[in-house]
């Protein structure tokens, strides 16, 4: 009788597509006894970056944008992946990014980098506001108030164009002001500034904490930003995912469970 074939030797982690890979889940050694961030410098970290965002939608729309072009470019910068479907996306993201920098660009041309409206109204468009409008009669019938209605939105719409003027360009400084409300500056402030400034904000760094990667590698855009996501998250949690930070063995919050990251001190 032949003796039993010996088992076949388990194939390296991560050595073929489809198999766990253990060097992904691998938490770097050189973290073991570091300084956790303490909840009031996470809290007043979050103060501080609540008023940055403040500071900067004061800023154009335009400028907005040229951000978030930036922010998305940089969503492909790094080769995190040697998959085709990364590599496909990386494109997207750089051609995505290019052009909203582009229209942006074209869109400052001319145009204060402040909103101007935020602080006092243009005289020209405050002599436009005040002008008499369409009349309404007394008892007026359904007839005349219909007419009336669409008298006011042709009105509305007259004053906007005089204070944008009409172009093509208003397209995209509608679909600038849409993608704002969306995207917006938090996600350009909590995804670009956390890589440029490697894992802090302006809040952070004011006290003293950084995040980092679990893995002990450099934080990417893509990481900032799935971390961002995150804070949608704990909102929709009822603010329970930010609480973990109390209770939580490595005070992770859901963002820094969702992003594989932990907040540690300086």
């Amino acid at each position: 009788m032949l003796p039993p074939a010996p088992p076949a030797a388990p194939a390296a982690p991560g050595s073929s597509p489809g198999c766990v890979s253990l060097e992904s889940l691998r938490v770097d050694p050189a973290l073991a006894g570091r300084r956790l961030a303490a909840w009031w410098q996470r809290a007043g970290a979050m103060l501080v970056d609540g008023g940055v965002l403040a500071a900067l939608s004061l800023l154009a729309g335009p400028v907005l944008g040229l951000c978030t072009g930036m922010t998305v470019a940089a969503l492909g910068a790094r080769d995190i992946s040697a998959t085709r479907v990364w590599g496909i996306f990386r494109w997207i993201f750089w051609l995505l990014g290019g052009a909203v920098m582009l229209a942006s660009l074209l869109l400052m041309l001319g145009r204060p980098i402040l909103r101007t409206g935020a602080f006092n109204l243009d005289r020209t468009v405050l002599d436009e506001s005040t002008r008499a409008g369409p009349a309404l009669p007394p008892s007026p019938t359904y007839r005349q108030l219909e007419a009336y209605a669409g008298q006011l939105t042709a009105e509305n719409q007259r004053l906007r164009d005089s204070v944008r003027g009409s172009s093509w360009l208003n397209a995209v400084a509608d679909f600038s002001r849409t993608l704002g409300l969306t995207f917006g500056w938090a996600g350009v402030y909590f995804t670009l500034g956390t890589t440029l400034l490697r894992g802090r904000t302006v809040g952070k760094f004011l006290f003293g904490t950084r995040v980092v990667r679990l893995d002990g590698r450099r934080l990417n855009a893509m990481d900032a930003f799935t971390r961002y996501g995150g804070y949608a998250a704990g909102v929709a949690t009822g603010l329970i995912g930010f609480a973990r930070l109390f209770w939580d063995s490595n005070r992770q919050t859901i963002e820094d469970k969702i992003a594989w990251t932990v907040v540690v001190r300086r």
